[in-house]
């Protein structure tokens, strides 16, 4: 089915929830995902941030939260247990940051750079979310 790469920049609840079922529900058909965590969309996946639902959210977030819906964290290991779903933290924001691995939620592959990634997707579909 090809491959698609998901480049994650924004941290909304959303959009993060968003791009876990397009991602969970395209690794399970066959197609292989990629997805990239940069800027916000990085920040979203830190433990505190994590642990307190600290994510900015509007009305739909929030009524996910309500009715415990499940998180972008729990889709994106079920995909990753059953589909070809690989998930990396952009290696640029770490470092000006000076954050590592352990300050994140247990779902990163690997660190990467922007080259290193583009160079993983180069014949992709690419979403932007």
């Amino acid at each position: 089915m090809g491959k698609l790469a998901i480049v994650l920049a924004s941290g909304e609840l959303e959009k993060v929830q968003a791009a876990s079922i397009i991602a969970s529900v395209a690794s399970t058909l066959g197609t292989e995902v990629l997805i990239f965590a940069t800027m916000d969309g990085l920040m979203a996946f830190k433990k505190d941030v994590v642990e307190k639902k600290a994510w900015k959210m509007g009305e739909l977030g929030k009524g996910m939260i309500e009715k415990g819906a499940p998180l972008f964290i729990d889709t994106l290991k079920q995909a990753k247990e059953v589909g070809n779903l690989k998930i990396y933290a952009c290696g640029m924001i770490m470092d000006m940051l000076g954050l590592n691995l352990d300050e994140f939620v247990d779902v990163f592959d690997d660190v990467v750079g922007v080259s290193e990634f583009l160079g993983m997707v180069e014949d992709a579909k690419v979403l932007f979310i």
